[in-house]
């Protein structure tokens, strides 16, 4: 059997046990904000911070927001490290105006809709730096790894802005991509083509070449990993992750090598991929 042809009910047991489909990507927002929120009230109880690794894409963090504010949690006890961010020809991130500016988004999209006194300190809101990207790594490798690091795959795998180490001129062999921390790094071809497709209506010149990205060492160094799946080109990837060869030519492929990996995916997430030969564009009939 085609591992594009399994379905969740016939996952070998390791993957079956720890998979979730809901029904949309509302659904799933809630479930991974429920898991936030249990985590954060977890460790104010233990007066502990509480370290996550967040990404720009999979999640609307409007949910956690709505968590916090019902649950009453205190942010004080958050640290968030943010997977990634765009760069500049100048080895700066991108200004913060620039439409695709990660920490503009964060902030709209996150810490500005927390109450003034409740948002997490400052030093607490961590980006990867250019300057210095061996701090983001030293401060998860300080907490003995994140808590948990929530994401999903790009198209080639990608797991933040870990492309195929053969795109970004780095050593192949799995032990070298395995071990990479924080860098800067080339946006693939490929990875610019689906972040223009689904980001920017087909608007390639306003992608950035550059990023500064957590590597993978820092990723599953998480004690947990909570990959999220909803989209329907989602669903060749979480198969080919999960069920192919683990190699660095597929990055999300490594987390099978974690040991303790969550997965939640929507119902069109988690259907059998399709073919289409026309390449519909999705457009509603006039």
């Amino acid at each position: 059997m085609s591992i594009y042809s399994r379905t969740v009910d016939k996952l070998p047991e390791k993957w079956k046990a720890v998979t979730t489909v809901v029904r949309d990507t509302a659904a799933l927002n809630e479930r991974i904000a429920g898991q936030f929120a249990d985590l954060l009230e977890d460790k104010m109880r233990k007066n502990e911070l509480l370290t996550v690794i967040t990404a720009v894409g999979p999640l609307d963090y409007s949910y956690f927001v709505k968590q916090i504010v019902d649950r009453g949690l205190d942010c004080r006890f958050l640290r968030c490290v943010n997977m990634d961010e765009y760069i500049d020809e100048n080895d700066q991130w991108i200004p913060y105006e620039h439409p695709l500016s990660f920490r503009r988004f964060m902030d709209e999209t996150f810490f500005d809709l927390l109450p003034t006194d409740n948002r997490p300190k400052e030093e607490n809101i961590v980006f990867p730096h250019p300057s210095d990207p061996q701090y983001a790594t030293d401060i998860l490798r300080d907490a003995g790894g994140a808590d948990i690091c929530w994401g999903g795959f790009g198209i080639t795998g990608h797991l933040a802005f870990n492309d195929p180490p053969e795109m970004l001129g780095e050593p192949t062999d799995l032990e070298s991509f395995r071990a990479t921390v924080c860098r800067k790094v080339v946006v693939s071809r490929m990875a610019k083509a689906q972040m223009a497709m689904g980001g920017t209506d087909g608007n390639l010149d306003i992608i950035p070449e550059r990023a500064v990205t957590l590597g993978m060492s820092d990723l599953l160094g998480s004690k947990t990993l909570h990959l999220t799946f909803m989209r329907k080109w989602h669903a060749g990837l979480w198969r080919r992750a999960l069920l192919g060869e683990v190699s660095s030519s597929f990055p999300g492929s490594l987390a099978q090598t974690h040991p303790n990996v969550q997965v939640t995916m929507t119902e069109l997430a988690a259907r059998v991929p399709g073919v289409n030969t026309s390449q519909e564009t999705g457009e509603s009939p006039e």
